[in-house]
């Protein structure tokens, strides 16, 4: 819990360096202020704004805090104010996290107004590498480079998330995204050439690849530092590139030749999946298989180099039975939109009156060789039974994530709204369970651990303490001032304490599921009174 005394502290600190609380101007003022930043939200004075901020994690509470700074030493000021006072933080800029990356009860800073460079966009025509500002919009950038380099180079980094959601620079740094030109480019840490952060001390420091924080600061959701500005590389833009997509109906023999192509290595610069237990339906469901005589269950659309096609062509064909379609660029986008869409018809209505879904994510990221994908879906079908849910029956995600990491399914529990609204404390501790039962059968079966691309939020603690070392690392580095006070580690201590789980040893399986639980619970239903100040 949090000392009522050091919040006081904490806002006095801020109002004296000239932050101004929104509950003391005029209706006029209030809209100049929440545009430009700047300002002080407490939940206490204004709780409907305060609970503004939201991401797509389904957690339900806002913090006690919110602020908004617009300069470099408006949030130098938070950081050491926050030190001086242990107070917990996250900060937030596009807020598209899945899993609650920023999202606490105590003080979250909103980022999406804070510029640390005069210039928010800087292209070097001779180098051909950029500078951009923390709160730059991915979506801005996948489009202004080819134009600003004349379809010499693109943005090496697309998560299809940017397409349709604010996905920001900080953002995709913190949590080293990648997305669906990773089989071949990678994720963003192999792209930085240099950034500048702001460090729990307060400390403005410019590092490249060679400092030990790196790695800590990339994908480590603002723990050990803040992004500001980062110095990245551009990608070559492949020429005569061929679009083109394959399909069947054999699962099995599907996957085992994704499994030889990922050892192989044979990397096209996209290469996207779709799988279904039944036909697939929509614009896919118009691919009829020949061999099969049916409707295709799986297929996979390929973007890349033609002799690289080629070869993942072959290489399936020794393995399954396959029908292929040469594509076009505008035909190319049109089934990746659709295989987008599949996110909304993850759930099947057969062992259930009709009803309409909410799709709770928790486990949705798993990052898995191809070999094991049908086993692991299965797996997490019989568990959805075994709790009373209804099967998951279309996966889709990336091939050769990451240069040959594996295989990135997204996947997500299929809640009725009829059961929420009828039971939603019942409903909510049965889908906290759930999630925490597939997440320990995935690490325990085949060392899975989800979230491999999007922000694990919550999970950071329960990771950090399944590898003993690095839990006690993390709070030495809190303590002398190397990590920000993290409100996720710090629920996470509370309720360790509260069910008598040792942090000076390794967690087993059945206290990794009973924390998890309550944990998502925790999350999921609102945080309990007693985590929070009075």
């Amino acid at each position: 819990m949090v000392n009522r005394e050091n919040i006081d502290k904490f806002i006095r600190e801020l109002e004296n360096q000239g932050f101004i609380r929104f509950s003391n101007l005029s209706l006029d003022q209030f809209r100049k202020i929440s545009q430009s930043g700047f300002g002080i939200v407490l939940k206490k004075d204004n709780p409907i704004f305060a609970g503004s901020i939201q991401d797509c994690s389904f957690l339900h509470f806002s913090p006690e805090i919110l602020l908004k700074p617009v300069s470099r030493e408006h949030i130098q000021h938070i950081v050491i104010a926050s030190r001086n006072n242990e107070i917990p933080i996250t900060f937030a800029a596009g807020k598209t996290g899945l899993s609650g990356g920023f999202a606490n009860p105590y003080v979250v800073v909103e980022l999406e107004c804070l510029k640390s460079l005069k210039t928010n966009y800087f292209y070097n025509k001779n180098e051909n590498w950029i500078i951009i500002d923390q709160n730059l919009l991915v979506s801005d950038l996948i489009r202004r480079v080819p134009l600003d380099t004349k379809n010499m180079f693109i943005f090496p980094v697309q998560p299809s998330s940017a397409f349709k959601l604010p996905v920001r620079i900080g953002g995709l740094i913190a949590t080293n995204a990648s997305g669906v030109t990773s089989g071949k480019l990678g994720a963003i840490e192999e792209w930085i050439e240099s950034m500048e952060i702001l460090n729990p001390k307060g400390e403005f420091i410019n590092m490249g690849k060679n400092n030990p924080l790196f790695h800590k600061i990339v994908g480590g959701n603002g723990r050990y530092g803040l992004i500001l500005n980062a110095k990245i590389n551009l990608a070559p833009n492949p020429e005569n590139l061929k679009y083109k997509i394959l399909y069947g109906n054999d699962l099995k023999g599907a996957f085992t030749g994704l499994q030889v192509i990922q050892d192989k290595k044979i990397f096209p610069l996209t290469a996207e999946f779709v799988l279904s237990v039944n036909p697939l339906k929509g614009l896919f469901g118009q691919l009829f298989s020949k061999k099969y005589s049916g409707s295709a269950k799986w297929a996979i659309l390929l973007k890349g180099a033609s002799d690289i096609l080629e070869d993942f062509e072959n290489i399936m064909k020794k393995n399954t039975e396959i029908d292929t379609k040469n594509l076009n660029l505008d035909e190319f986008k049109v089934y990746l939109e659709e295989r987008a869409s599949l996110a909304l018809q993850t759930f099947s209505n057969i062992n259930k009156k009709q009803s309409d879904f909410v799709l709770y994510p928790g486990f949705e990221d798993i990052l898995i060789s191809p070999i094991n994908v049908l086993s692991a879906f299965e797996e997490i079908n019989n568990m959805l039974a075994e709790m009373n849910f209804n099967p998951i029956v279309i996966g889709y995600g990336h091939i050769n994530f990451r240069k040959g990491q594996g295989i990135l399914m997204h996947l997500r529990v299929p809640v009725p709204i009829d059961d929420l609204y009828i039971n939603k404390h019942m409903t909510l501790r049965n889908v906290s369970r759930t999630i925490a039962k597939i997440i320990v059968l995935l690490q325990t079966k085949w060392k899975v651990l989800t979230k491999a691309e999007h922000s694990p939020g919550i999970m950071f603690p329960w990771m950090e303490h399944s590898h003993l070392k690095n839990i006690t690392i993390w709070e030495r580095d809190i303590n002398q001032g190397n990590a920000f006070y993290n409100p996720h580690l710090k629920l996470y201590l509370q309720l360790c304490s509260k069910f008598g789980i040792s942090l000076n040893k390794s967690i087993n399986e059945s206290e990794s599921q009973k924390i998890l639980e309550e944990m998502f619970f925790l999350y999921y239903s609102g945080i309990d009174e007693s985590f929070v100040p009075n």
